[in-house]
């Protein structure tokens, strides 16, 4: 079997220089790898294949496959159909992932917590986020909270195993926080949320951090960065990207829009390339705040053409745009919505406001909710 020591180096040492993580988090990777908190059985997506498209890899079928893995720079599907996975082993949602090791080392570089802080994680997962943060605060002032009892069991035990005994994993639903060990000089969440829970807030001590990933149906805004205000809520900014599975009240399950797909009422064209309002992550972050509920879904025909479709399945609304190798891109549309029409005119919006960037977006969160405005 391959030695997990190089590729962990390799791992660390990659985000080093990437996202010049200070040294007492490159420690912390060294002293907690990654793979001694990875379940034996994980899942890889076979695209195309009939029925389940996520397939089993397990350790013991192949031992070297499962530990590069664990050391890519990409997230680890952990667990499916939460916990129940078909007859056959594979499964059609994922329900626990290992987080890509780029958006942990981001996402605790923003957090930066001091030794002997207090610091409370929502959605333990394999438990290996909470080792990092343990390394650095100490064990005994974690207190990582979990939804699903299996997994929070899993990662327990892997922190066990470790040597972070101390750290206290609570099964309990996450969007409360814990109160029980409240207040927190830090707040990190590895879940997504359309918006921040006011708890979390809450049980923050004032000019302490929130670090939580936002959700969105068309494009999640990326990581909210917040401070805890001294008269209460919180305000802070947009950091990088990332793309987390929801708190388990807000989730959307996979669909199927070939079941809605059919006649188009609506035909027209456009000039505009589809990565201009679906891959340019600052027009595309501002459309997610001004269209509600629409996914997007790219087919590929080949490497430069295919159709890129938006579709909304509460109302089976539908648009498809056919990338051909040049403009005009057909537009096709049917059901209550005209979806094109939407994004087009907020991509109008955005590049009217100036075409702001993401970080020109200000969050704040009170006890009346959540608003993400423009500077």
């Amino acid at each position: 079997m391959t030695d997990p020591e190089p590729l962990c180096e390799s791992m660390v040492s990659a985000l080093v220089v990437k996202k010049k993580i200070p040294g007492h988090w490159a420690d912390a990777m060294r002293m907690a790898p990654r793979h001694l908190f990875l379940p034996d059985t994980i899942y890889l997506y076979e695209y195309g294949r009939p029925g389940n498209d996520l397939v089993p890899l397990r350790r013991s079928d192949d031992p070297d496959r499962w530990l590069e893995l664990c050391y890519a720079d990409e997230a680890v599907n952990t667990q499916v159909n939460d916990g129940r996975p078909a007859l056959d082993g594979t499964g059609r949602e994922v329900t626990s992932s290992a987080s890509q090791p780029t958006v942990v080392a981001e996402m605790l570089i923003e957090l930066d917590p001091r030794p002997g802080e207090r610091v409370l994680e929502i959605g333990t997962g394999t438990g290996w986020n909470a080792a990092l943060l343990a390394h650095r605060v100490g064990a005994e002032n974690v207190t990582t909270v979990e939804i699903d009892p299996a997994v929070a069991l899993r990662a327990r035990m892997a922190l066990n195993r470790a040597g972070y005994d101390a750290v206290r994993t609570v099964t309990a639903d996450g969007a409360h926080g814990w109160p029980p060990g409240a207040p927190y000089h830090r707040v990190i969440a590895t879940v997504g949320s359309r918006r921040v829970p006011y708890s979390w807030i809450e049980q923050t001590m004032p000019g302490g951090i929130i670090v939580a990933p936002l959700s969105n149906s068309y494009q999640p805004p990326g990581i909210a960065v917040l401070t805890r205000l001294p008269g209460g809520g919180a305000s802070g900014r947009l950091a990088g990207p990332a793309a987390f599975m929801a708190l388990r009240a807000q989730r959307t399950p996979r669909f199927n829009g070939g079941a809605f797909i059919g006649e188009a009422e609506r035909r027209s064209s456009t000039d505009v390339h589809p990565y201009r309002w679906v891959s340019h992550r600052a027009a595309a972050v501002a459309i997610g705040q001004r269209v509600k509920d629409v996914h997007k879904v790219w087919q590929p025909a080949s490497g430069r053409t295919g159709v890129q479709w938006l579709l909304d399945p509460e109302s089976r609304s539908w648009a498809s745009v056919e990338v051909t190798e040049r403009p005009p891109y057909p537009v096709a549309q049917a059901g209550p919505r005209r979806l094109f029409d939407e994004v087009e005119a907020a991509y109008r919006w955005w590049r009217l406001r100036g075409r702001p960037e993401v970080a020109d977006w200000r969050i704040t969160v009170g006890p009346d909710g959540q608003r993400l405005a423009l500077d």
